[in-house]
């Protein structure tokens, strides 16, 4: 089998594409759009920029305006897709998110790209909201939808956690070995590296199937400029014939042999893999894949000393250019590279009304007016600069011995000898001086208080398949900013303290909820002692605040109770949210949790109230696993009792596991549901239909819960049916599935026996 490898490296997409133009069927858009688009497009870099100024606030507002202003534009989708982001990873308000990420998914957007990211969105909202069920269907659909988008990765991860969350290990184990197997229609990133990040290799070669779970396949890393070193690459999972493995680059002289890449800007590095069997029958045949070493070019302004970005300049003083290309590293002196400084002046409204006046007849008059002009221009030559490359300290709990070194790392004499240059830093200062009148033949630029800097550099080998241009402006400004220092900082105002001690308190839980995911109990409970401790040490500051602040740490309070498990407190607690804030967005998460406390500590009759009442609320996102919940009730309760009773509450729960099925059906609960009449069926002895409907399950819901016992249930009815052949199979797929289930010895059994009495 000819085996296929790819690299990749780690690089930031472009969050979004342009709009696609309109199809032909759709009616012209009237010359009115064309301005709307233009302004909202403007609106959304306004957030943008409010945002980069930390400005959170201010940012929605103006993205919430876009779409109240312009509800035609295409434009739209942007500022939705922006809010979505926002509520999703910065405030972490799950719903409030999903319902932008609604409006992007819809069919009125003609963006694929955008549709797809925004339905991956909305799943990743429900993974993280623990809605793991909808999460599955919605990433499903990712596949399905948009079979060739870059986003389809994602999806199977998120899968892959999902099942992991819920203990299924087999099928996390199936959806994360398909993570990097689809790949974009775009796959140029294969042919580059980008100095300094990690180099991936992927190996697709049937032969990898049978490699062992721990056996490592060698690949040669060898640079053009004298390096060699030696990648282990490891299989995926299982019976696949994938192996990955990666390697740090950085730029510097080869020292081959250390576990790392030197590369230079100009560089290549060659990735040879031998082939011991191919499909040809040869034996032993090399298989190369060359990569071009390459840097994204990022440029600063930054303060005297290099370390801080400014966004603005002091007349009378130097300004400090920096620009970190990589490739522009060519050798072992110190490189150069040049860049161009302009200084810009906004037009006064004369000026512009003159420029109109004077516009050639026959130009458009919705173009836009260049509302600055040019006022100085420098060529300036940027220089390596030597930087000390020193290890990053990473903050480490107590008690994480494992990441703590045992010794000093002593520079070899080889590095120490070194006095090459291999930063791919560039820097250089310009004198900034106070004057109307521009100088164009000196050394320097003149400028005036309120006046712009921009520093542009041309970036011709990147990432990407072409030359970028990349800018950075600051704003002239009269004082001293190097004079300004923290020397003390207090958060005097009582709704922002609050407020970071609960953002606090909730990254705090999220370490605790991974640290358990493991088995680290200790470490877990760790981490929700303190955030428990956190929000009762600002409880009595919430409740002088009262409203949203108030409301917020009841909510992380029963989320902190019910990972720790104190169920009776966690009830608690969402009794207090829903007594004090019956409209709360919050209230149909308590009420289900609320529920879930009941059933767990056997209250089911208790429990089978509280589930009415969240599916009697219309607007909740929440009925479908409320109407699970009750079906799940009445199966306990059956279970639970013998006799005619028995099968009263039996025939119940059906019913109700069949109203998940009818009247939800967007629920992601629906497999399960399913499955359950399924069962039902069996116990009536009603294979037939029982057949039936644990295909169905299996076809269309492969992600529902006990697809193992489904499988039992499944060979059983087969070969209650005679069909001992086809039950075979069952009970066979059940074992190579599902190895860690506790019915795989039974199957087993009953697969032997079966294959004796055959025929």
């Amino acid at each position: 089998m000819r085996p296929l490898i790819f690299l990749a490296t780690i690089a930031l997409a472009s969050l979004f594409q342009p709009l696609h133009a309109q199809d032909d069927s759709a009616p012209p858009p009237a010359r009115g759009s064309i301005i709307e688009d233009r302004a909202a497009k403007k609106l959304v870099e306004a957030g943008d920029a409010r945002l980069e100024a930390d400005e959170a606030t201010k940012a929605v507002e103006v993205w919430e305006s876009v779409i109240e202003r312009y509800p035609a534009s295409r434009v739209r989708f942007l500022a939705h897709m922006r809010l979505g982001v926002y509520f999703l990873e910065r405030d972490r308000a799950f719903e409030k998110a999903r319902v932008h990420f609604e409006a992007v998914a819809s069919e009125d957007n003609r963006d694929e790209d955008q549709q797809a990211e925004a339905t991956l969105k909305m799943g990743i909202c429900f993974y993280e909201a623990r809605n793991f069920g909808k999460c599955f269907q919605v990433m499903r659909d990712v596949i399905e939808k948009f079979p060739v988008s870059e986003h389809v990765n994602q999806a199977y991860y998120y899968i892959g956690l999902g099942h992991f969350q819920l203990g299924h290990y087999s099928r996390a184990i199936a959806a994360l070995e398909k993570v990097g197997t689809a790949l974009s229609a775009d796959d140029s990133q294969s042919q580059r590296v980008e100095a300094g990040k990690r180099l991936f290799v992927k190996i697709e070669d049937a032969d990898l199937a049978a490699l062992e779970a721990d056996k490592a396949i060698k690949v040669e890393c060898q640079a053009a400029s004298g390096d060699t070193e030696i990648v282990d690459c490891f299989p995926v999972g299982r019976n696949v014939r994938i192996v990955l493995g990666s390697i740090t680059t950085v730029l510097g002289r080869p020292q081959p042999g250390n576990g790392t890449i030197e590369v230079k800007g100009d560089d290549t590095v060659t990735i040879t893999y031998i082939d011991q069997h191919t499909a040809d029958k040869q034996f032993d045949r090399k298989v190369l894949h060359e990569v071009t070493v390459v840097g994204n070019g990022v440029v600063a302004i930054t303060d005297g000393a290099f370390s801080e970005t400014l966004q603005g300049v002091v007349l009378g003083k130097t300004i400090n250019v920096q620009i970190s290309d990589a490739d522009r590293d060519q050798s072992d002196a110190a490189d150069e590279l040049t860049a161009v400084v302009e200084v810009y002046r906004a037009k006064t409204d004369e000026e512009l009304e003159a420029e109109a006046v004077a516009a050639p007849e026959g130009s458009d008059p919705d173009q836009e007016p260049e509302r600055f002009k040019l006022i100085d221009r420098l060529d300036i030559r940027l220089t390596e600069a030597v930087v000390a490359q020193q290890l990053s300290s990473v903050d480490v709990e107590e008690g994480d011995s494992e990441a703590q070194p045992t010794e000093t790392q002593q520079p070899t004499e080889a590095a120490a000898a070194d006095t090459s240059i291999h930063s791919g830093i560039f820097r250089t200062t310009i004198e900034l001086v106070r004057s109307e009148a521009a100088n164009t033949g000196d050394q320097q630029l003149q400028a005036l208080p309120g006046d712009s800097v921009r520093v542009t550099y041309q970036d011709s080998i990147n990432t990407t398949d072409g030359a970028r241009v990349v800018l950075v402006n600051a704003k002239c400004i009269e004082g001293n900013l190097g004079g300004v220092r923290v020397t003390r900082s207090r958060i005097s105002d009582l709704e922002l303290r609050v407020k970071t001690r609960l953002k606090t308190a909730a990254a705090l839980t999220n370490i605790g909820n991974r640290y358990k995911e493991f088995g680290l109990k200790d470490n877990a409970g760790g981490k929700y002692d303190q955030a428990l401790t956190l929000c009762e040490d600002i409880m009595t500051e919430a409740r002088q605040l009262g409203g949203r602040m108030l409301e917020e740490t009841y909510v992380q309070l029963w989320r902190i109770y019910f990972e720790m498990d104190r169920l009776e407190l966690a009830a608690a607690m969402a009794q207090q949210l829903q007594r004090e804030f019956p409209n709360s967005g919050f209230v149909d998460d308590a009420l289900l949790q609320l529920a879930d406390v009941a059933r767990k500590q056997g209250d089911l009759n208790r429990a089978i109230g509280v589930y009415s009442r969240l599916v009697s609320m219309e607007t909740s996102q929440l009925r479908g696993e409320a109407q699970f919940g009750i079906a799940e009730c009445y199966s306990a309760m059956a279970d639970a009792t013998e006799g005619p009773r028995a099968t009263q509450l039996y025939d119940r729960a059906f019913q109700e596991y069949k109203k998940v099925f009818d009247q939800f059906s967007e629920s992601g609960r629906v497999g399960e549901a399913v499955a359950q009449m399924a069962n039902y069926y069996y116990r009536q002895k009603d294979y037939a239909r029982a057949v039936d409907t644990f295909e169905t399950v299996l076809a269309n819901y492969p992600d529902a819960k006990f697809l193992d016992v489904i499988l039992f249930n499944y060979g059983r009815c087969l070969y209650r049916m005679d069909r001992k052949a086809e039950a075979r199979r069952r009970f066979d797929q059940l074992i190579s599935d599902y190895p860690e289930s506790t019915l795989a010895t039974d199957a087993k059994k009953i697969s032997e026996a079966l294959a004796k009495a055959a025929p």
